[in-house]
């Protein structure tokens, strides 16, 4: 049995806010694009397009901190470039991001935001970094989390 599958509901609730309130912010050559999940923003999608060929969807997924612990910037890089390495032998579609949280009480998490990724990779690999959820969006549709559990 998995350690998300034991996650309690009122911390799985706690998560939820916190993670609705965060900014997933996407690098794009030229400028940055915020995605929050819940609320679609058909401008930055339009832009996100311009950048990046999606057919279908995107996720953006993150190594860092897994099961929303505090890890060190140490481990914290060394998943990132783990991360990245799955990334780059799997498909070029994909750009960097980061998870903020504007209140500033948790440290930003570097990750990718992916185009197009079949679910059941990205679930396992965000199941493989540890991860309670990620983010992803059909295209004309607000981002949604994705729970492991």
């Amino acid at each position: 049995m998995s350690e998300a599958l034991l996650l309690p509901r009122s911390q799985r609730q706690r998560l939820e806010r916190v993670y609705r309130k965060t900014e997933y912010q996407v690098a794009l050559p030229d400028r940055q694009l915020v995605f929050r999940v819940g609320e679609y923003d058909p401008a930055a999608e339009a832009l996100l397009r311009l950048s990046l060929p999606i057919r279908r969807g995107w996720a953006i997924l993150t190594p860092c901190n897994p099961r929303s612990q505090e890890a060190t910037e140490e481990l914290n890089s060394f998943y990132y470039h783990e991360l990245r390495d799955a990334l780059v032998g799997k498909d070029d579609r994909w750009l960097q991001a980061i998870n903020h949280d504007p209140s500033g009480s948790w440290p930003d998490e570097p990750g990718f935001l992916v185009a197009d990724a079949e679910p059941l990779w990205l679930h396992d690999l965000a199941a493989r970094f540890h991860q309670n959820a990620f983010v992803a969006a059909r295209l004309g549709e607000a981002p949604r989390l994705v729970w492991l559990v």
